[in-house]
């Protein structure tokens, strides 16, 4: 920018008189206008500024903003200029300053302009505009001293986004986390013109940083000149961290500042003193000789005689009075004193409070009682701020009070934590059973948080860290199991069951394979047996029938045909072969009954009863084989493609004839098994009011701190974020009929 001078000339139209003002990219100048043909106040952009290509629109929309408001409210803006090659903004010069002047003032020098600028916000909210950038600074003062509202560089309408910038002191927390531009955070702003007003200095002045703006106690108030004890209060309350704890609006502040003004108790009243006047007569001037003689006589009479005894009188009438107002102010000395001294037992009584307070609630913080006893320890936190508050403005029964009871609050909350701790493990060791590691993670590092170094829960996080790579076994063995891979799979739960003796599914894997191992040994026995029995190899097929009992000693085709062998009878192998398949259909034993009748057609392909059992079996057999399937992995239920499967099979199964008795059964299981599938599961979602909760594929929930809901089994991811935080999520498998534990979701790593 080119240097700026009082008497330079900028165009044919103005002159610089004196600077009124410096910011970082203008300067504010006293000109005079010749085209207006009176003074205004210039803002002068700095050339680096005027260079912006988003300059224009940008003061077009702070004169914009500012003219929506009445003269009255606003200081008037004239237009933008283009003048000897800077780019003004001109305005309407206000000469009585800015309301700085009043800093450390009684509050009766400054009761009006702030009840003026007070309206002015009030009037700004009414039309949706958020100030943003109040402060001493930007509140103008007329000739006859009308406060107005100025510089709406920052301005915005309420839940917009507008650029960061102002004032650090008068900034609120949520403008400085960059949430959307609201009227509380006008409010916070007026709270620290207040306090500046009242102690002669913003709030943390001159150490101002972002966390003690969001995280300290608002510093002790401490007026510099006469101010009502309700007007301290109210700024301390405008100077909340939270919007809720403010004033509901502008035109409440208006409306307590008023009814402050006119308190004449609180005010300061001028004292008059007069003095009366005294005049003397005149007497007339006759003057003879012998009565002046006469009473220049008597008069030196009565001085030697009445004199003496006048002062003494008045003499001892002084000395009383003395002494009368003597003891008067030794007893106000003392009363002083002793107010004094009752006044400092209260204060040492409340600092008491405090530490013990501060003390407890350090305690606890350190022991995340925010996440298990969220809703106690924020109204405990917001009770000692409270007091601190009523501290601040010397208040300090009501202090010691208000710590008193947070105290006792956290005392409970002291009390509740080790059964606390109790369910919390419990819950761990549900989720370690059922295989929920992320779970049983979540529940023992909140009981580690809970008593810090517990030994059960440590030993809980661990056997969680293990179990993740034992259950990776188990679904590798499980795999393989289903690919027929059972060598592997065997060998991977025995490796599951060695890391982990309560891996969850590797027994039961080890179960499934010794089953299927049986079951393949009788079918591989009893058709050795068979054909050994058909090519004549009566020993052969009785050793082959015996293995056959002995892996299912119930066999009723086994004992028949030892029987059979036993009584001399030689049959075919087709007769035993039908008697088998015959006997398996009655029992529902469909693959079996279906093996049996193709062997039987591989011996005889023109065998009739063969090609009939067939054609009973086969479609039995895979029925029995998509039941089975579905009842062995309910979670495919979970999905719409499994439930449609589901009830594809219900329907074959309903159709099916007789026998049917065992397929019935499972039919009715497999139904079971979809309703269970298609009923909502309660979801309890906790959270710490701060962080945006959602579940993918579900939808937003918002910020909370308590939820629940109703999903459908199957698997959830749920996302939290917050604003400076790192996001966190949980994963979630719902299994029919089974109601998780509740589902902690808060955002507390910062970024």
């Amino acid at each position: 920018m080119m240097e700026l001078t009082p008497g330079l000339e900028l165009g044919a139209r103005f002159v610089l008189v004196r600077r009124l003002g410096q910011g970082g990219t203008s300067e504010v100048w006293l000109a005079d206008d010749a085209a207006r043909g009176e003074r205004v106040a210039l803002k002068i952009i700095d050339e680096s500024g005027a260079h912006d290509p988003g300059l224009a629109g940008r003061l077009a929309a702070e004169i914009a903003r500012s003219r929506s408001l009445d003269g009255e409210f606003a200081v008037p803006v004239h237009g933008v200029e283009q003048a000897g090659g800077c780019t003004c903004i001109v305005v309407e010069y206000q000469a009585g300053g800015d309301l700085g002047q009043f800093r450390g003032r009684s509050f009766e020098s400054w009761a009006k302009p702030v009840c003026e600028l007070v309206a002015a916000l009030a009037a700004a909210h009414a039309r949706g505009l958020v100030h943003r950038d109040l402060k001493c600074s930007n509140v103008l003062l007329d000739g006859a001293g009308r406060a107005r509202l100025s510089d709406f560089g920052l301005a915005g309408q309420a839940g917009s986004r507008v650029p960061a910038g102002g004032s650090p002191y008068n900034a609120s927390p949520q403008q400085l986390r960059g949430e959307p531009a609201a009227f509380a955070d006008d409010l916070y702003a007026l709270g620290a013109l207040l306090y500046e007003l009242i102690a002669g200095h913003p709030p943390w002045y001159p150490e101002i940083t972002r966390d003690r703006v969001l995280y300290e106690p608002v510093p002790p108030l401490l007026p510099r000149g006469e101010v009502p004890v309700g007007v301290r209060e109210l700024a301390l309350r405008l100077l909340a961290k939270s919007p809720q704890e403010r004033p509901a609006s502008a035109t409440a502040v208006g409306g307590r500042l008023a009814a402050l003004s006119g308190d004449d108790d609180d005010g300061v009243l001028p004292q008059t003193h007069a003095l009366a006047a005294t005049t003397m007569p005149q007497r007339p001037r006759r003057r003879w000789l012998a009565a002046i003689l006469m009473a220049a006589v008597l008069a030196a009479l009565a001085a030697f005689i009445l004199l003496p005894q006048y002062f003494a009188r008045r003499n001892t009438g002084i000395e009383e009075q003395a002494r009368a107002e003597a003891e008067a102010q030794s007893r106000a000395r003392e009363a002083l004193a002793q107010q004094a001294a009752r006044d400092a037992a209260v204060r040492a009584a409340a600092e008491t409070m405090r530490a013990t307070f501060n003390e407890a609630l350090a305690a606890l913080d350190a022991r995340a009682a925010s996440r298990w006893a969220t809703d106690v320890f924020a109204k405990a936190r917001a009770a000692g701020e409270q007091a601190a508050q009523s501290y601040a403005v010397g208040d300090y029964a009501a202090a010691a009070d208000r710590w008193e009871s947070a105290s006792a609050q956290l005392a409970e909350l002291e009390k509740r934590r080790p059964l606390l701790l109790k369910e919390t493990l419990e819950r761990g060791r549900s989720a370690l059973a059922q295989g929920r590691t992320a779970d049983a993670r979540a529940a023992f590092g909140l009981a580690l948080a809970i008593e810090p170094g517990q030994d059960a829960a440590r030993a809980g996080m661990e056997h969680a860290a293990r179990l993740d790579e034992v259950l990776a076994i188990v679904d590798a063995a499980t795999a393989d199991e289903r690919a027929g891979r059972l060598d592997a799979a065997a060998r991977g739960f025995r490796q599951a069951l060695a890391q982990d003796s309560a891996a969850p599914g590797a027994r039961a894997g080890l179960a499934r394979l010794a089953a299927r191992a049986a079951g393949d040994a009788y079918a591989t026995a009893m058709s050795r047996g068979l054909a050994d029995l058909a090519a004549g190899r009566t020993e052969s097929a009785r050793a082959a029938f015996q293995r056959a009992l002995a892996v299912r000693p119930d066999s009723r085709e086994a004992r028949e045909a030892i029987a059979t062998l036993d009584q001399g009878q030689r049959t075919t192998a087709l007769q035993l072969l039908e008697s088998r398949a015959r006997s398996a259909e009655s029992d529902e034993r469909w693959d079996e009954a279906l093996g049996a009748w193709q062997e039987a057609a591989a011996l005889e392909p023109a065998l009739a009863p063969a090609r009939e059992g067939i054609a009973r079996c086969q479609p039995r057999a895979e029925l029995q084989r998509r039941i089975d399937v579905l009842i062995r992995k309910p979670e495919n239920l979970w999905d719409p493609g499994g439930r449609g499967e589901a009830r594809s099979v219900l329907a074959m199964a309903a159709e099916a004839g007789n026998p049917r008795q065992r397929l019935a059964v499972a039919a009715q299981e497999l139904e079971h098994l979809a309703a269970a599938a298609q009923t909502p599961v309660r979801v309890r979602l906790e959270s710490d009011g701060q962080t945006s909760v959602a579940i993918y594929r579900i939808g937003q929930y918002g910020v909370f701190a308590e939820r629940s809901v109703e999903l459908l089994p199957g698997r959830y991811t749920v996302v939290g974020t917050r604003t400076g935080y790192r996001d966190v999520r949980r994963e979630l498998v719902l299994t029919p009929g089974i109601a998780p534990p509740p589902v902690v979701i808060r955002c507390e790593e910062r970024i």
